[in-house]
């Protein structure tokens, strides 16, 4: 059965009866919070302490507009990597085990972030991320859902279908980014010391708007364009972390109307690949 699309593509937010989060938001979209900007700064200053950051393609970020960060998934440091050097407010959408433990979360709490809760679908969690996306925020999501732990390799494993839903249906601008060197920082297993400051780099893709070939199932689009946005970031990184996506990166940029070349099937499946671990 092919696909029902709304009435204005997948451009969801049309449609969409804005919460109240989502009309507080629009208040403050247009500047960047205090408490956010001190936090940020606290960021810099503790990652110019313990890492050599790089960042490149920060000016490919919209100021402004519905904006989903997609990004391979390395340790726990990911979000502030990424939202070091940005010129607008990130929503990040961490586990929710995150918010009850101590100190840290606070803080996400006060970065206004929204738990989700993993291994389970989760509609109020997809309610509120649709709902910033209307009020016109940018919202990082981990389309791996977790990360691996050493000593198995840091490199991309199969992406879930969660960002793709959130993309098809609020129709904001998709902007992959690539990291690597994030997995080393305060890891010992991984060789960390505490004189060492390890090379991190955060490469911002070209935004886009995912376009999936027309007559495909739901189930089937929602894959489509989750591997169209797991080959877009693999592009973004170097090959020791492209992982289950090292065969789907073509030498020319992935466009939404070209066919994305996928990983082998069995990647997803498990047969014939050991699982490792993975962060629960």
């Amino acid at each position: 059965m092919a696909a029902r699309y709304p009435a204005d593509g997948w451009s969801g937010t049309a449609g969409m009866r804005p919460s109240v989060e989502s009309q507080e938001s629009r208040g403050e979209q247009s500047r960047m919070r205090l408490s956010y900007r001190v936090m940020r700064g606290l960021a810099r200053g503790l990652l110019a302490c313990q890492a050599r950051l790089r960042v490149s393609g920060w000016e490919r970020v919209p100021r402004e507009g519905p904006l989903l960060l997609v990004s391979n998934h390395l340790g726990m440091l990911d979000p502030v990597v990424i939202s070091a050097r940005l010129p607008r407010e990130v929503r990040f959408t961490p586990k929710a085990e995150i918010f009850t433990w101590p100190v840290i979360g606070w803080l996400v709490r006060l970065a206004r972030a929204v738990p989700i809760r993993r291994g389970e679908s989760d509609r109020e969690a997809i309610r509120r991320v649709c709902g910033l996306l209307a009020a016109g925020e940018c919202v990082l999501v981990f389309p791996e859902g977790t990360y691996m732990d050493p000593p198995d390799p840091a490199a991309m494993i199969p992406v879930k279908s969660g960002a793709a839903l959130l993309a098809l249906r609020t129709g904001a601008a998709v902007l992959p980014v690539g990291l690597s060197g994030t997995e080393k920082v305060w890891s010992l297993a991984r060789g960390w010391r505490p004189w060492h400051r390890p090379r991190v780099r955060v490469v911002f893709g070209e935004p886009y708007h995912p376009a999936p070939p027309p007559g495909l199932a739901t189930k089937a689009t929602y894959f489509w364009v989750a591997e169209d946005m797991a080959r877009r970031i693999a592009a973004l990184v170097p090959e020791a972390y492209q992982g289950s996506y090292a065969g789907a990166v073509s030498g020319t940029p992935a466009t939404g109307e070209e066919e994305p070349r996928f990983p082998r099937s069995d990647a997803r499946s498990g047969e014939g690949s050991r699982p490792g671990r993975m962060r629960p």
